[in-house]
């Protein structure tokens, strides 16, 4: 009986944990989470399987601007924002990224975007924000 409510409870917690990986949380105002993986760091090989991925952007809504603060310079960035299937944005970073970037967002509709960051080396990292 004890066998059944351990493995009851350790399905419902994985359950619960796949769930919450799935759903993506959407930011209306303040920082943006951000999750993806950020190929070209110095951290270690691919083969460094960490916990928490390293995501060297800080993503943050405050009113009409979306801001970007890098904590490192790389060589190429690219910007990339989603809303309704459509690209509203793509904007390459190239050489010189500076440590922040701000976005004037004053003409987006209401509704939920998708802000994507991506690198030359495949790295990838997205969140969500919604615009009221």
């Amino acid at each position: 009986m004890k066998t059944r409510a351990i493995l009851l409870l350790l399905i419902c917690l994985n359950c619960t944990a796949f769930a919450q990986r799935n759903n993506p949380v959407i930011a209306s105002f303040g920082k943006i989470n951000l999750d993806g993986h950020w190929k070209g760091d110095d951290f270690g090989d691919e083969s460094d399987h960490r916990s928490i991925p390293y995501i060297p952007v800080i993503a943050s809504l405050e009113k009409d601007i979306l801001t970007l603060e890098f904590m490192e310079v790389g060589s190429d960035v690219t910007v990339t924002i989603v809303g309704k299937n459509q690209i509203l944005l793509s904007y390459p970073l190239w050489g010189d990224i500076p440590e922040k970037y701000c976005i004037p967002i004053d003409t987006y509709t209401p509704g939920v975007y998708l802000l994507e960051l991506s690198n030359s080396q495949g790295g990838y990292i997205y969140g969500w924000f919604e615009l009221k």
